[in-house]
Order: C-alpha cells, then sequence, then structure tokens
C-alpha cells in the first residue's frame, strides 16, 4: 500500500491515516465484504508504519463499524449493511383510516418482479442457490409409489399434517400459549395466514392499523377485503410509534393491527423486547387483535433469535403467522399460523377456502424440519444474506447522491432506500425497467405519496458485477431526478 508522507501527516496521529486510507478503500469497493484485510505484519513491510501503528488503525477502523476481528484469524471488512449514508427519517403525521387503492400499480410491479429476465433488486426473493432445493427434492423421491399415491389422492386434514405441526411446535419454545400442535394451522404460505386471520377478526368497512410505511400486500388484502387501512407513523430505528399507536386506537374503532416486529417490509428494523411487551399489552388491553407476521424472524444477522410477539401474548389477543418462504423453498407454499382465541373462526375460513394445504409438500418440509439439515441451512443462510446486505448498502453509498439514507438492518431482505424529496420513485421503477431492473417504487408501501422518493430494494441474491451496475444506474438516474 502507497503511503504519501507529508508534513501535515506526520504531526497527526498515523494510525489515524492508516485507518482514513482503509476506509476509503473499503467504501471505494477496493476491499469487500466480509474479505479478509492484510494481515498487521503484511501492512507493517508494505508501509513502514510500526506494528503498534497498524494495529490501532485495524482498532480504529473497528470503533467505525467497518471491520471486526475473528479469534485467530485476522480482521475482515464488516457484513453489515454499514454505509456512509444517514439513516431514513423519522416524520410523524396524523394517523386516519384510508381507503386503499393500489390493484393497477401492484399488478404492474408484481409482473416486473417475477420476470426471470430482470435483475432482481426489487422482490423479497431468495436466491435459489441459496435454498436446500436438492435435499428437498432427494426427500420427495425417496417417497414409495404407495406413499405418493397417497399423498397426490387424498386431501390433507384441513388443520394441516400433524408431523409438520410437531415439527413447527417444537420450534417455538417461545410461546408460552402453545399447549399442542393442534393450535397450529398450516397455510398456502404466509399471505393466506395473515388473509385468514384479517377475516377471523375483522369484516368489510373496519380498520386495520399498519406501519407506515407497510408491506404493499398487506394493503393489496387490506383492499380486496374492502377494509380500511390506519397507517401509523414508525421510525426506521425503533420501529412503530407507541404513541401514535395508542392515540390510534382511543381515537378510531380499530379492530386489528397488522404488524411485522423482527427485520420489517420494507424498513428492516427489529423492534425491541421491550417495545414487543408494551404493544402487546396496550392492544390487549383494549381487546384489539394483533396479526403478526414474523416470515423474517429466522432470518437474523446476530445474536439469539428474536422473540415474536406471541412471546408476550397470554390471553390469545395475537395471531402470529410465518412461512418456509424466505427459508426453504417459495414453491412450496407452505406456511403456518398460531391463532390464539381465533383458532375456530381461522380454521373454519381456511376450510371454507381452500379445503386443506398439499400434503405433499407438508410431508416433504416436516420430513426436512426432523433433521438438523435446516438449522446448518440456516446458518448459511444468514451469513450469506448478511454479505448480500453489506455489498447492496455498500453500492448505494458509492453510487447514489451524497443526500440518500438507507436502513442498516439486522436481519431479513430489504433495504430502504430514502432519496431527495424531489426524486419520484415511480419514474425510478419505470426507467429501471426498460434497463432489465426490478425495483419497488415506495409509493405502494402507502396509501398516500409521502415515500414517493423512496425506493425498497433486496437482497436476496448472490452480489455479482451485474447487480453492482444496476445499483450505479439507479444511482445516475436519482442524481438526475
Amino acid at each position: 500500500m502507497a503511503v504519501v508522507r507529508t508534513a501535515t501527516a506526520s504531526r497527526n496521529y498515523r494510525y489515524i491515516q492508516l485507518s482514513n486510507q482503509f476506509e476509503t478503500r473499503i467504501k471505494s469497493g477496493f476491499y469487500h465484504p466480509g474479505e479478509k484485510l492484510p494481515s498487521i505484519r503484511k501492512v507493517h513491510r508494505q508501509t513502514g508504519y510500526s506494528i503498534s501503528t497498524v494495529f490501532h488503525a485495524y482498532i480504529e477502523l473497528e470503533k467505525r463499524g467497518l471491520v471486526e476481528a475473528r479469534a485467530k484469524s485476522g480482521y475482515y471488512v464488516q457484513t453489515y449493511p454499514h454505509a456512509a449514508l444517514a439513516p431514513p427519517s423519522f416524520r410523524r403525521h396524523r394517523a386516519r383510516p384510508r381507503k386503499v387503492n393500489l390493484k393497477s400499480l401492484a399488478r404492474e410491479i408484481v409482473r416486473a418482479m417475477s420476470d426471470p429476465t430482470m435483475i432482481q433488486l426489487g422482490g423479497t426473493l431468495t436466491a435459489p442457490a441459496l435454498l436446500p432445493s436438492r435435499a428437498l427434492s432427494r426427500i420427495i423421491k425417496r417417497f414409495n409409489a404407495d406413499k405418493m399415491q397417497h399423498l397426490l389422492n387424498t386431501y390433507a386434514d384441513p388443520s394441516g399434517c400433524a408431523a409438520l405441526k410437531t415439527q413447527i411446535a417444537k420450534r417455538l419454545l417461545d410461546v408460552p400459549g402453545l399447549r399442542s400442535a393442534d393450535d397450529l394451522v398450516i397455510t398456502s404460505g404466509c399471505i393466506e395466514a395473515v388473509s385468514l386471520c384479517l377475516r377471523a377478526v375483522a369484516g368489510p368497512g373496519d380498520t386495520i392499523v399498519v406501519e407506515s410505511p407497510t408491506y404493499p400486500w398487506f394493503l393489496q388484502v387490506i383492499e380486496d377485503l374492502n377494509m380500511l387501512a390506519l397507517e401509523v407513523p414508525t421510525d426506521p430505528l425503533d420501529g412503530i410509534d407507541l404513541g401514535a399507536l395508542e392515540e390510534a386506537l382511543d381515537s378510531h374503532p380499530v379492530k386489528a393491527c397488522l404488524l411485522v416486529p423482527n427485520f420489517q417490509n420494507p424498513l428492516g428494523y427489529r423492534l425491541t423486547r421491550d417495545h414487543k411487551r408494551a404493544l402487546v399489552e396496550m392492544a390487549v388491553q383494549r381487546r384489539i387483535a394483533v396479526i403478526e407476521d414474523d416470515i423474517h424472524g429466522d432470518i437474523y444477522f446476530d445474536g439469539p433469535r428474536p422473540s415474536r410477539l406471541k412471546s408476550f401474548d397470554r390471553d390469545g389477543w395475537v395471531l402470529c403467522c410465518s412461512s418456509f418462504s424466505k427459508t426453504l423453498a417459495p414453491g412450496l407454499r407452505v406456511g403456518w399460523v398460531l391463532p390464539g382465541r381465533f383458532a375456530d373462526a381461522v380454521k373454519r375460513l381456511k376450510l371454507d377456502l381452500s379445503i386443506a394445504s398439499p400434503a405433499l409438500n407438508q410431508q416433504a418440509v416436516a420430513i426436512f424440519l426432523e433433521t438438523e439439515g435446516y438449522e446448518r441451512h440456516l446458518r448459511r443462510l444468514r451469513q450469506s444474506l448478511k454479505t448480500q446486505a453489506a455489498h447492496l448498502a455498500m453500492a448505494v453509498s458509492r453510487h447514489f447522491p451524497t443526500d440518500t439514507r438507507i436502513s442498516t438492518p439486522r436481519g431479513g431482505l430489504t433495504l430502504w432506500v430514502e432519496c431527495h424529496s424531489q426524486v419520484d420513485a415511480l419514474k425510478i421503477f419505470h426507467a429501471a425497467r426498460r434497463e432489465n431492473i426490478a425495483i419497488l417504487p415506495g409509493t405502494i408501501c402507502a396509501t398516500s405519496d409521502r415515500f414517493r422518493h423512496c425506493i425498497r430494494l433486496s437482497f436476496g441474491f448472490p452480489w455479482n458485477a451485474e447487480m453492482e451496475a444496476a445499483v450505479k444506474k439507479l444511482g445516475r438516474y436519482v442524481a438526475a431526478r
């Protein structure tokens, strides 16, 4: 590494100068997330700096959140989505119930996100290469002819396969109200679980609280059920504003809250345990149902698995939904719900709307969960997504204007990008689509234009030169406004 020595530099702390040089190279993409930095002795030989100076430079980089030390291995570029950009702003607004009207825009966006020829930076998809498709295929191939004939030619139990429910229940040790596996209902993906819950607790014209911004397909379901969405201000770092939520619950006839407490889509935050506990208590005191989407709960980047809202539910008011679409196979459409006191209503609706979920798919997932393979797969998946999140965040930092703000997710699949207020994300969406790049404009994450200058990007696919080029093009579109 070339070092420029000047009179000014000689008066400064040399380790600061060296750490600044490394920081510049990390942010420019010279060193990639997860890449090992040169050893302390190698830097010492190349630069002439003392071993102590190099050591303190690496410590300084750790403090800046740019590198991490690994025991007996060395220093590596941080794999968190750290970037030289500020976090998204938090703007309060008066929450009031609104009708949803997103159908035409939603259809257009879905077409872009399902197009296999597009560079996928929009949909919350996990790359096929990161999923255990071969292991699931081997499980299905091991079914003998009689077993296969039985699974293909009979309806499963309407509430789900007993073996699958047992395996899921074993993973819900933090849920005190879970009495048996029969408390669970298997669904065709998480969105069906959410839809069943909404139908069970509310009806046409009723008001549903959602975060602002929220997952756009929640708004679609609310629209299709002819309900009203009440969007509560949500901090990109801390989550839904409890003060604003309390005011909304006391000011409007709210039937349910539909929330994502762990790695919320699109903002990516994770509520603290105290925040979750206070939220559940607030709703239970008012006898308001809370529908929890925990689909990203297993995709955390550090520490223990985050708790669910359901963990703080003693009276059955929380309906916890999830699926294996992000972690195993989206095509199997295997989801589940723990509906608490609304179990009878959810089970009846499941029977009425689809009779049952496919037995073959349920059996395959149940067998996979019985092995240690699922936990090993999750560990690899988390590390891959963590690295990909860092790549995406650093690319946005390099190629977008400096007034851009981005989230710093600690799990999940999405990165929220807040651009200059004059940027029209819908125009960026159309321009990107013409270049075969799929993104999700923030406009569709609300019933108003409050997030028209924001973009949701996904880091579900391994990073490569094509994706770097795509982010660079997006940056040019944003800069042009």
